[in-house]
This record gives C-alpha cells, structure tokens and sequence, in this order.
C-alpha cells in the first residue's frame, strides 16, 4: 500500500466510505494476538500454535512484520471493509506480464481486531485449504495451497521462503535466493529483497467486487 501520514477524511459515496490510507503499524506480537482471537470467533476453536505460527508469518510477510500495515489490513485485502470503509492505496499489479502500479481499493478497519477477524474469514471463505494446510505448519504446503487457489502470482519457491523468513524457520529454498550464504536462516537483507520482489508481483486476495460474508 501507499504511504499516508494525514488523518483519515470520509467521504460517503453510495453507502461506502473513502478513507485517507492511514499506518497502523504494529508489533509481530500484537499480530499473532489478534489473529489468536480472531481465528476462534471465526471457527469457534483455540487456533494451535501451528496455525498462529503460521498465520503469523503471512501477515508479517504481507504487512512488513506489521511496520507497514495500513487501516488494520492485515493482507492486503481489495474491496470494501465490514464497516463500508475503504481506502485507495497504489500498489503493484501484474496485468498482460507486465509489472504495473495502480491506484486501488483496499478494505480498512476500525481496529486491530476487525481487521484481523476479516483477514481470518476471507481466508476460510476463499483459501480454505491453505488455512487447513496452516494446520499443519507445513509453510511450504500453505504457499502452495495459496499459489493454487491464485493468492498471488510471484513464484511459489520465493513466496515460501519470505514466509520462512517472516516466520524465523529454516527456508527450504534459500540457497537459489541467497547463493553465497551458508547460513540456513535468511537474514533481514534477504527477507527484505524478496518482500520487495513480492510485493511487485503479488495478486491480492479478493477483488473490489467480491463478496466474502
């Protein structure tokens, strides 16, 4: 998303509010807390350490490691927010092959905890295997699942590795990333250059148009 430092400003437009993009950045442990509580008011289970782990690692990936989230969005989520609030951001699309920015629609939040309770319900809505792949802490398997239910349009084996670098975990796929490392983890440098690369090509889950319940 775009950077956006002003007050939010709203402006009705046919029941759906133009909001200022605004940063909400917060820590990775306030992430996993509130994907903790909004896991079990949407499934009605206590989420396992598997699934936060998990989870956890995604909205890092997809937010910064929360330092570049805006209106609580937690994954980059296009549309129109559960309260009718929605903020246009730039972003990078991939449109006929070509890298492109555009000026989209994006959902924005009241709080913390609305925009993790959306995040957790697109996903169940609309990725369901990869949230019952997430069950299994398998990063690899939860990427896959993603990339074939068309999350996102980097390659799978880069989109893994970003989530075992958000995550802390030893990369399956490091060593095409990262040649001359020897180290099994990747480092902050390596994390950063394959978010950016990411965050070129990602396909956000749903449109403006989708309705998700």
């Amino acid at each position: 998303m775009a950077q956006g430092s002003s007050p939010i400003a709203a402006v009705a437009t046919h029941g759906v509010r133009q909001v200022e993009p605004l940063k909400t950045a917060v820590t990775q442990a306030a992430l996993r807390a509130a994907i903790g509580r909004a896991y079990e008011t949407v499934t009605g289970k206590a989420p396992t350490a598997a699934v936060l782990d998990t989870l956890t690692a995604q909205a890092s990936l997809e937010t910064g490691r929360g330092s570049q989230m805006y209106n609580w969005n937690f994954g980059g989520i296009k549309g129109v927010g559960p309260s009718g609030d929605t903020a246009a951001c730039m972003t990078h699309e991939v449109i006929d092959s070509h890298d492109v920015t555009v000026r989209q629609g994006f959902r924005a939040y009241k709080s913390l905890d609305e925009g993790a309770v959306d995040y957790v319900r697109v996903l169940q809505h609309r990725f369901g295997g990869a949230l019952a792949q997430a069950g299994s802490g398998n990063l690899d398997a939860f990427a896959h699942a993603l990339k074939s239910a068309g999350y996102y349009t980097a390659s799978e084996k880069d989109y893994a590795a970003a989530l075992h670098a958000a995550s802390g975990t030893s990369a399956t796929a490091t060593a095409s990333l990262a040649p001359s490392k020897a180290e099994s983890f990747l480092t902050s440098v390596d994390f950063l250059r394959i978010d950016t690369a990411l965050s070129r090509s990602a396909l956000r889950i749903a449109s403006p148009d989708d309705e998700d319940g």
